[in-house]
């Protein structure tokens, strides 16, 4: 038995999603919501410390829970706007959400769609068992950085692009960071680096049209 079996969660679901909305103003689409949702829930059963209760179905287009579905449906594909700023103070949570939100929701849709506990269950709209989720997600460089404090480097979470990248490389390619803050600079730098060659492409079409 898991240790997060017998304790009880500290938060419920919309409390969280509240909280994220409000972390990250004007940014969360419910698409987006959803998933940083489900990988909040699968880390923290990874690091057997359940903050909160949640099932998430296997819907044709990826992991989808319910209810949180239909609270913030109403949203579309808008930001969703908060009800009030929600703070939680739970720095598990915390560290999965801030290695997560730098990626679009596409991005982290396309990359449930490539990892096996979606795609195990897709079409059945039956809920993921959380046994599913630790056994695949406790495999995956990410955990290492469980539990936390253990670590001396920081693993960053596989998305789409990375195994993409790395599709047909025979040894697969493992970035590391000294912490989280670095990476998170990091792939701040990188993307106003992309932002800022796309702007330049964009004059130079414009000035050869």
């Amino acid at each position: 038995m898991f240790l997060y079996e017998i304790l009880l969660p500290i938060m419920n679901k919309f409390q969280l999603a509240q909280y994220i909305v409000s972390k990250y103003p004007n940014q969360v689409t419910p698409m987006k919501l959803q998933k940083l949702m489900y990988y909040s829930y699968a880390w923290q059963l990874v690091a057997n410390d359940k903050k909160f209760d949640a099932s998430f179905e296997a819907w044709p287009y990826g992991p989808v829970e319910p209810q949180i579905y239909e609270f913030f449906k109403k949203f579309g594909r808008n930001p969703i706007k908060p009800d009030s700023s929600t703070d939680i103070n739970e720095p598990l949570i915390d560290f999965i959400l801030d290695s997560y939100s730098v990626f679009s929701a596409v991005e982290l849709s396309k990359t449930t769609h490539m990892e096996l506990p979606w795609k195990k269950f897709k079409n059945t709209n039956e809920v993921i068992p959380d046994e599913e989720l630790v056994a695949y997600y406790s495999e995956q460089v990410f955990a290492k950085n469980f539990p936390m404090g253990t670590s001396s480097k920081f693993y960053p979470p596989k998305t789409s692009s990375h195994y993409s990248f790395t599709f047909d490389m025979k040894e697969e390619y493992v970035p590391e960071f000294n912490n989280i803050e670095e990476y998170l600079e990091n792939f701040s730098n990188e993307k106003e680096r992309l932002n800022d060659l796309s702007g330049k492409l964009k004059k130079w079409n414009a000035f050869k049209n």
